[in-house]
């Protein structure tokens, strides 16, 4: 059964009483001529649209984009005072409140696309509620059509998204939240758009961001929301198969295809090590660090070789780099020249490879701390990512320099291991902290992590070993009952990633999926050789 035939058969089923058989009858008729009616002045909008659609689907020389510029001509063009014809005559029926709902929703038309003056929630509002009240109606798939069309305006009006001139990062992605959190029924907490956009990942789009960086997620989801929208004008020919739009819904898919093809590769480079911390590493933060196969870039100027500035530095893992601390002396006052006002010194953002050794970013860290603008003990944020939670966010563990004049040598023997002779340079925290010794110490070994009590001597004593844990809680427990300073070492040899390991569920005490508060006895950082 038609929603008219639905309409005229409820109004006939009013109880006549009287003269009521012939009020039933006046009813039904006002019903007819209102629907006549509507039916009449969508079928003269749709004409309109119909006969004046965009001969292209690109911006020709500049200007309006050719979709927002038709739509903008046809949006209003039916007053209000049409409708309300319509409502006098279908008075008392349904009819009427379906023609006030069509008038809101022609009024905020011309709102949204010709005045540019509507807020797209409120107007998504009205042709949903139009919609529903078209059900059934011939003019049902004109409001379809305008639900398809909402999305379609945002992305012309952001015609060159990800183009070359734009690039890859292309902050206007924060314009399509409200379609983005519309098209898949997505309901935000907050107003953070970033966490927001992963909480959407996470609830709406199957594991598609799994591996995706947090930071790239907002530019990444355009491509499952164009698939979106394509899918929903496949839906509408479905549903609408005799449709006279379908010609044109069949170029909006098209036009849709190209905008899915622009939205850049994504690549995580350093790939970082997982992390057991809630802290935010900034991703444009100040003086970021970066270290990998590439070469040694601080805020984006690179590492150079000495006496000539055409050739890039590029790393050798395997053998130790003499010049190393005369490199980045000269790299700091490189980027002090460059970006005076926002440079740093004293907090530096340390991103590498999870492969970089020790015996290069112990001493890379501590050349940071030369020069006339830099302070004596400055912290430094170990950055590696957050993967356990699915939010692959960027976090860090902010670890205080030690003085050269401050730093704590002790022995120590693991298990089956040989003694070695280690330092503590650093301290977890942004505090100058100092220690003399330590009894509490963790020792990743790179197979085993090993914890104890540190003997005189050297010797773990009462050791617990167990293979490597990740982004694990397994050390939690242990560094809970510890009461003095922990020493938490690693080979010179070891990778940044060990280093990280050997931090997670020591470095910070987490409470439920929160790892941020600095645990009441220090931590320090040490190496051994």
């Amino acid at each position: 059964m038609n929603r008219v035939v639905a309409l005229l058969l409820a109004i006939s089923l009013v109880p006549a009483m009287g003269c009521g058989g012939k009020k039933k009858k006046t009813k039904e008729v006002r019903a007819e001529k209102g629907i006549a009616k509507l039916e009449q002045i969508m079928s003269d909008r749709r004409k309109r649209l119909l006969d004046t659609l965009p001969k292209v689907d690109e911006v020709q020389g500049g200007g309006s984009h050719p979709y927002l510029e038709w739509m903008g001509k046809i949006a209003g063009t039916v007053s209000r005072t049409e409708f309300k014809k319509v409502g006098v005559i279908a008075r008392g029926t349904a009819v009427a409140g379906m023609a006030d709902e069509l008038a809101t929703w022609m009024e905020g038309q011309k709102k949204l696309y010709f005045d540019e003056k509507m807020p797209p929630n409120e107007y998504w509002r009205d042709v949903n509620l139009a919609f529903t009240a078209s059900k059934g109606m011939k003019w049902e798939e004109d409001l379809a059509f305008d639900r398809l069309f909402f999305h379609v305006a945002e992305s012309a009006r952001r015609h060159d998204m990800f183009s070359a001139s734009r690039g890859p990062m292309d902050d206007r992605v924060t314009y399509f939240f409200t379609y983005l959190k519309l098209a898949f029924g997505f309901e935000p907490k907050t107003s953070l758009f970033q966490e927001e956009i992963n909480a959407l990942c996470n609830t709406k789009l199957n594991g598609y961001c799994k591996e995706i960086p947090m930071e790239l997620r907002p530019f990444q989801v355009m491509k499952p929301y164009y698939e979106k929208v394509i899918a929903d004008m496949q839906a509408f020919k479905k549903t609408y198969p005799t449709s006279a739009y379908n010609p044109f819904v069949d170029r909006l898919i098209a036009w849709f295809g190209v905008r899915i093809k622009r939205v850049p590769k994504w690549t995580e480079y350093p790939r970082l090590p997982g992390i057991r911390s809630t802290v935010a590493a900034p991703v444009n933060g100040n003086a970021a660090l970066f270290v990998t196969g590439k070469g040694i870039a601080l805020m984006g100027i690179g590492l150079r070789k000495l006496g000539d500035a055409e050739k890039p530095w590029t790393p050798d893992w395997s053998k130790p780099d003499a010049e190393l601390a005369e490199r980045i002396s000269q790299l700091m006052d490189d980027t002090r020249k460059s970006t005076v006002s926002n440079f740093n010194q004293s907090n530096v953002l340390l991103v590498p490879e999870a492969d970089v050794p020790m015996s290069y970013l112990e001493p890379l860290l501590k050349a940071t701390i030369i020069g006339e603008h830099a302070k004596e003990w400055p912290t430094v944020m170990l950055v590696g990512r957050r993967r356990s939670d699915g939010s692959n966010q960027r976090s860090a563990f902010t670890v205080t320099l030690l003085a050269a004049d401050k730093v704590v040598p002790f022995k120590l023997k693991a298990p089956g291991g040989k003694l070695k002779s280690c330092t503590a340079w650093a301290v977890v925290g942004r505090d100058k902290l100092e220690a003399k010794g330590f009894t509490p110490a963790i020792y990743h070994d790179g197979k085993q992590v090993h914890v104890g009590k540190l003997a005189a001597d050297g010797t773990l004593r009462s050791p617990q070993s167990a293979p490597p844990h990740g982004e694990g809680d397994r050390l939690e427990k242990w560094a809970n009952n510890q009461s003095t300073s922990i020493a938490v070492a690693v080979d010179a040899t070891a990778s940044y990633a060990t280093l990280l390991e050997a931090l997670n569920g020591v470095a910070l005490r987490c409470d439920g999926t929160e790892c941020k508060t600095s645990r009441t006895q220090p931590v320090f950082v040490g190496t051994c050789r």
